[in-house]
């Protein structure tokens, strides 16, 4: 999996100083500068270090916040998964995530795409989900793999555990590996995972595989990326989950590009188009890390502006 090198906005937080967000009206202020270097009072499994000695002695370490989630399964094409890193000093420290994630944590706030069919509080909790990814959006990150299930299962010989393994553990291990790798030799990477609660997933014990599979990877790679957590949580415990379930059913929608045949199909249509209208919503959308695979020894990388022009197209009204 290879890093997309068209953007380079999502490195600007390692530089010293002050930055607006683009297209952020109420003139928030980023503090960007050197992230601490992580010293020797952590401890990973009894053991101090800095960032993992030799691996670790870069100038700046970026920490991020990655969410996992999915949408699709078996038959039920398309079957995507994807993953959302944002940094955690964003995350953690900014007024507006502070704010949604309270309000999510005392079940004030509750985001359902799925059950999403033109109610007026659902429509506005969406929208404004939507635009609290767009105030940081030049520093997040969006991955999707779309996997075709009916090419795993049509494979001789291999067991359904086999299979549930190349869609639980292989798929998220490329998508979240290609969230932390790639960066220069002066930035360390150092991260945190969550995962929202699914049976596949804790009958896996997904999390625990996570961490272990990542970080043998940067230490068989030599990277500089280290996964410090990786954990499990129900639904209404981090808004940085509902944020990817959303643009996961956002993204396969557009994919599927249906009918308006219901009301819900309808409703979702038109907000989508509304969201498509923005500008610096389209600018991330068409320029998220996407790919297919159909059996191929790789991940193929597509751009995904084909599939939003073509929804855009089916669904513009002229009169």
């Amino acid at each position: 999996m290879t890093r997309n090198k068209k953007t380079t906005h999502h490195r600007d937080e390692l530089f010293f100083g002050q930055s607006r967000t683009p297209g952020n009206e109420r003139g928030w202020l980023i503090v960007i500068g050197n992230p601490m270097i992580i010293q020797g009072k952590n401890n990973v499994n009894g053991r101090g270090f800095h960032m993992v000695n030799h691996l670790f002695q870069s100038l700046g370490t970026k920490e991020l916040k990655i969410f996992f989630d999915e949408s699709g399964k078996g038959a039920d094409r398309p079957n995507l998964l994807g993953s959302l890193s944002i940094p955690k000093k964003i995350y953690d420290e900014s007024d507006e995530y502070r704010y949604y994630n309270q309000f999510l944590k005392r079940m004030d706030l509750k985001i359902h795409w799925n059950k999403y069919s033109g109610d007026a509080l659902k429509r506005y909790n969406l929208k404004h989900l939507m635009e609290l990814l767009l105030i940081y959006s030049p520093f997040i990150e969006f991955h999707v793999i779309h996997y075709h299930y009916h090419y795993l299962i049509g494979r001789e010989n291999f067991q359904e555990r086999e299979i549930e393994n190349t869609i639980y553990l292989k798929f998220p291990e490329r998508l979240i590996y290609g969230q932390m790798r790639g960066y220069g030799n002066e930035i360390s990477v150092l991260a945190d995972i969550f995962i929202e609660k699914g049976t596949e997933y804790k009958k896996m014990q997904l999390e625990q595989k996570m961490k272990e599979i990542l970080n043998s990877h940067s230490l068989y790679r030599s990277g500089n990326f280290y996964t410090r957590n990786c954990l499990m949580l129900p639904k209404n415990s981090e808004i940085g989950l509902e944020m990817t379930d959303v643009l996961l059913g956002i993204t396969r929608m557009l994919i599927q590009n249906p009918d308006a045949s219901s009301n819900g199909k309808a409703a979702k249509i038109q907000f989508i188009m509304e969201l498509l209208n923005n500008d610096r919503f389209l600018d991330f959308l068409k320029n998220i890390t996407y790919f297919e695979w159909r059996g191929t020894q790789q991940l193929q990388r597509i751009n995904f502006i084909d599939y939003i022009n073509l929804f855009r197209v089916k669904h513009m009204k002229f009169h």
